[in-house]
């Protein structure tokens, strides 16, 4: 029988059974990513592509509301009773692994069995959590695991070491273009006119404030069917210096010192004639 997990967020800023659509939806995503990557690691699936049936299978999650404080229930959507028996360890493989997760969460420390993906899932199921709410109790089964505070947790302790993720991160440098804080999409275009989207970008208000400047982003990379980089998932944006020879914007230059740089006649006279002959040359040619 599958499990019942439960997310009280207490203290939000929504009414009682309530949460504000941008934190449900960041908490629903971010529920379903590790939902997947445990998924694809109870059934040996690549870590790649699209999820096997059996993955989707065992990933797949009914979600709900409740009052009381707001109450968030999850339940994975359990296997028939004619399942293999495969399929019912795997269910407990992944029912105590994502317990164990949230549990790792609260107190701020990353397993050694969590691999490099499902420490980027983590950190965004983190940042949802302290984004709905400041204190959060887990319960699985009507049994309370851990009630924790938000802020008492980090996002460093969930970044993936470059070298346990198995996942290619690429560098790009462009002025940002375009930012949506509610899909956490962005933008970014570098000199030659290559344009690169920025998927669930992390932080996003902060990266939002570099609009129109250069940045450097860092993430993994998505590519067109030419093999063009077209998007980059999960960023991490810094401001950055315009790249050298860049075509950067000018400061204005006065009237004054154009005209003064302008060739013929200076403002203000004419070369080597007084004043009463430059107005009677002037004159003379219908100025």
């Amino acid at each position: 029988m599958a499990k019942q997990f439960e997310f009280r967020l207490i203290d939000g800023s929504a009414p009682s059974g309530q949460l504000e659509a941008d934190d449900l939806v960041a908490l629903v995503q971010s529920l379903k990513e590790v939902a997947t990557k445990l998924g694809r690691d109870a059934t040996a699936a690549e870590l790649v592509g699209r999820p096997t049936k059996r993955t989707q299978r065992l990933a797949k999650l009914n979600v709900g509301l409740a009052p009381g404080s707001t109450r968030v229930l999850l339940q994975r959507t359990a296997a028939g009773d004619d399942s293999l028996d495969f399929d019912l360890d795997d269910e407990r493989s992944f029912d105590e692994r994502f317990e164990a997760i949230v549990i790792s969460i609260a107190a701020d420390s990353r397993p050694e069995w969590v691999s490099g993906s499902l420490s980027i899932a983590a950190g965004k199921l983190r940042a949802a959590l302290a984004h709905a709410a400041p204190q959060v109790e887990f319960t699985v089964d009507g049994r309370v695991q851990t009630r924790f505070a938000t802020v008492e947790t980090h996002k460093q302790t969930w970044l993936a070491d470059d070298d346990s993720s198995g996942e290619e991160t690429v560098h790009f440098v462009g002025r940002l273009r375009a930012a949506n804080l509610d899909s956490h999409r962005f933008q970014v275009t570098d000199d030659v006119g290559n344009r690169v989207a920025l998927v669930d970008v992390d932080e996003d208000v902060q990266a939002g404030r570099l609009l129109g400047g250069y940045v450097a982003v860092v993430g993994s990379p998505e590519r067109d069917a030419k093999g063009r980089l077209s998007h980059i998932h999960r960023p991490v944006i810094d401001a950055a210096s315009a790249p050298p020879g860049s075509a950067g914007v000018r400061d204005a230059v006065p009237l004054g010192e154009i005209l003064s740089r302008a060739k013929g006649p200076a403002a203000g006279g004419i070369s080597d004639l007084t004043e009463d002959e430059a107005a009677a040359f002037l004159e003379a040619i219908g100025r």
